[in-house]
């Protein structure tokens, strides 16, 4: 991918408005070098290494990024800022994604943590952390940092601080994390890792969704936010202190095959299920496809990497407003067959962004093919849809195999009457597959591979209830 340089607006919006936040600073977007020589494809396994992930509303660290280099693609292509400034919390968390918690236990103290594919490191606040105005740098009461229960270090056994480094993180809307690094016993998924390093944050300036802890990231281990000395004052961005984060510490050090994978429900409460080092034992299609991972990382204009993305090229996409229209998926000559548009389009995969955001002309086709057809919404910059409205036929290709949505999800209620269309255009920016496409897959993270496996869900809930495809 050639590098964009992409031109960000100057403040950050409080997470607690209904504002999607605004990141501060030029942005970059490149291709990352391989991170090792790649293993072979695992061979997937059911595993009863598998956590129950609770969904939450509050905007991801990924959909922070996504909608700022959005924002950025549009005004680079001359169209007009968002005029929108408030909407209803549904419009909010439509937009700006959620955050997915998972339990974890460092010694015997278990909290809920974020998951986060695009970050490395593990951390948790300490239990007299210091919270903090990010705008201002004044301190200010512990609840408005919105943390669930600190961890106390007395409490467990296993802690120890790592002497001479400190914790030190910012993110791109301006909130950030100091602290100590320390290692304790972690154990995530029925598995346990002695030792584990972590960051202990005894200062936040932080707006957290009420329930989780601290962070525990899945991306390369090229992120972790280390560094030499006692004084986070003194560190130099960049010059981080390697270590390995939890899963990398999984598979290389405790026998767990390198692989994650991710299911998402459509029952809001039912959240979803993250296996490590296989697949949950959930109703899934027999045939899994793969495709290579290609990382993709976010950079600062000071070259400071803050980002890491799960990118794949996909075939295109498949839409039609025929029910019965076959898709050419191998892109031959077969004329009796749809063409699918986009063709070797690259895509983000992301959990913490909400809806799908793709080339405007598709977004568009998307929308003219609802019966009625969407609407155009000045306000919000969405295509907006009546809720009994008959949804198009929309997929998405890989590795010759198309993965259908279903028209349950097509459509995201954003009110009691009101209702948008889960694919959105991107303005010219990156193509992201959100939530209303991933709850129609399981999502294998096949790190060791590099590669990417994915296998059709679109008539299944968790549980194994049958779903039929929604008509209306």
């Amino acid at each position: 991918m050639a590098k964009l340089l992409l031109y960000a607006g100057a403040v950050a919006a409080l997470k607690a408005t209904t504002n999607v936040p605004i990141v501060g600073d030029h942005l970059i977007v490149s291709r990352l070098p391989s991170a090792y020589k790649p293993s072979a494809l695992s061979d997937l396994k059911i595993t009863n290494n598998v956590v129950q992930l609770t969904r939450k509303d509050s905007y991801s660290l990924s959909s922070l990024y996504v909608h700022q280099l959005r924002r950025q693609a549009r005004e680079e292509n001359g169209l007009p800022v968002s005029r929108a400034v408030n909407g209803t919390v549904q419009m909010y968390s439509a937009q700006a994604g959620q955050v997915f918690l998972a339990p974890a236990t460092i010694g015997d103290q278990e909290r809920l943590f974020v998951i986060d594919s695009g970050s490395s490191d593990p951390w948790v606040v300490h239990k007299e952390f210091t919270c903090l105005n990010y705008f201002t740098g004044l301190v200010q009461d512990d609840y408005l940092c919105y943390f669930g229960q600190p961890l106390d270090p007395d409490l467990s056994e296993t802690f120890n601080l790592v002497p001479n480094q400190n914790f030190n993180i910012t993110y791109a809307d301006g909130e950030y994390l100091n602290g100590d690094m320390a290692t304790a016993t972690f154990t995530m998924g029925g598995i346990t890792v002695p030792q584990q390093t972590f960051g202990l944050v005894d200062y936040a300036a932080w707006f957290g969704d009420g329930y989780s802890s601290g962070l525990i990231g899945f991306a390369y281990r090229t992120l972790t936010s280390a560094y030499a000395g006692n004084d986070p004052k003194q560190d130099i961005p960049g010059r981080t202190l390697m270590y390995n984060p939890l899963f990398v510490n999984m598979y290389l050090n405790e026998g767990v095959p390198p692989v994650f994978s991710i299911a998402i429900d459509r029952d809001w409460d039912a959240g979803g299920v993250m296996a490590l080092g296989g697949i949950p034992d959930i109703p899934h299609s027999p045939v899994f496809v793969s495709t290579p991972i290609i990382p993709v990382g976010v950079n600062l204009s000071s070259g400071a990497a803050v980002y890491e993305f799960y990118t794949i090229v996909i075939d295109g996409f498949a839409v039609s407003a025929d029910q019965e229209t076959i898709f050419n998926s191998y892109n031959n000559d077969n004329l009796r067959k749809t063409s699918l548009l986009r063709n070797q389009t690259e895509a983000i995969v992301d959990s913490g962004t909400s809806l799908l955001y793709i080339a405007d002309e598709v977004a568009e086709a998307i929308a003219t093919y609802f019966d009625p057809p969407a609407i155009w919404d000045y306000e919000h910059d969405v295509w907006a849809v009546q809720c009994d409205a008959v949804p198009p036929v929309f997929g998405v290709g890989i590795s010759s195999k198309i993965f259908y949505v279903n028209g349950l999800d097509m459509k995201v209620q954003v009110s009691e009457t009101d209702c948008i269309s889960g694919i959105q255009p991107n303005f010219g920016g990156l193509t992201i597959l959100g939530d209303v496409w991933m709850k129609n897959v399981i999502s294998v993270f096949d790190v060791g591979a590099e590669r990417m496996q994915f296998a059709a869900r679109q008539y299944y809930n968790l549980t194994g209830e049958a779903v039929v495809r929604a008509s209306t």
